[in-house]
């Protein structure tokens, strides 16, 4: 594993891609160094095989341009209930040591492996800081966690304007033609109706409008975000800033 400056974590492939990756196409193109760990390989999907979410990952995380991803190999359906899977995601964090982890929402979801997953990273990232947590390996714990939502919505802390890299992201969400393609087959499942898309680039056209732009991706902080002035203090003129936080 490489290190890296921001490391997004999903409970199954295509999960980032749908909550946050025109976020981490505008990490990578600003020379961050981005990684995604799937905890599971979606091996319960309803459509396709693992195999094939296995290349079709892969196509993703080019489009995203990554640095690097991984599936921790935990279970899908049943995240979370074993202890073990608390210290597989902190053993992650500490070979990556990220400065900043992204997540799914620790609220309620339609796919309760979604909040889980939330759960499971928040928790890992305080404890990969505790030294005799987990495997012997150097402790670290990220300087900040924002959640991304899959499906459910929620007021956000702050809206990312990913207006330039919206496209990267679609491109990454299509490559998984088993899940969202002509080869899933329509009303299987919510993926596979044709309007789910539609919703996706409405979701970005709504939190876009929020602050003034045409496409926006939304973030939930569970605490306060460190700023050097007062936000909307900028030069004239000048974009704003790709995160809101110092790296």
């Amino acid at each position: 594993m490489t290190q890296v400056d921001v490391l997004a974590f999903a409970a199954h492939p295509d999960d980032a891609e749908l909550g946050c990756g025109a976020t981490l196409a505008l990490a990578a193109e600003s020379g961050l160094r981005v990684a995604v760990a799937d905890l599971t390989a979606g091996e319960m999907a309803t459509n396709g095989t693992t195999s094939e979410r296995l290349r079709e990952r892969e196509e993703a995380s080019s489009a995203l341009g990554l640095c690097d991803r991984v599936c921790l190999g935990l279970p899908d359906g049943r995240l979370g209930e074993s202890a073990k899977d608390r210290i597989v995601v902190l053993d992650a964090i500490r070979r990556f040591r990220p400065q900043v982890v992204i997540a799914p929402q620790i609220l309620a979801d339609r796919h309760p492996d979604h909040s889980a997953a939330g759960r499971l990273v928040s928790d890992a990232c305080f404890l990969a800081g505790v030294a005799k947590m987990g495997t012997p390996t150097p402790p670290h714990r990220p300087q900040a966690v924002h959640y991304y939502s899959v499906h459910s919505p929620f007021t956000p802390t702050f809206v990312l304007d990913v207006t330039s890299t919206w496209q990267r992201k679609m491109r990454a969400i299509l490559a998984y033609q088993s899940q969202f393609g002509p080869t899933a087959p329509a009303g299987s499942t919510a993926l596979a109706d044709p309007r789910f898309l539609e919703v996706v680039e409405a979701k970005g056209s709504y939190f876009g409008a929020m602050i003034g732009v045409e496409r926006g991706e939304p973030f939930l902080s569970m605490g306060p975000l460190a700023m050097t002035s007062l936000p909307g203090l900028r030069a004239e003129g000048e974009y704003p800033a790709g995160f809101p936080y110092v790296l």
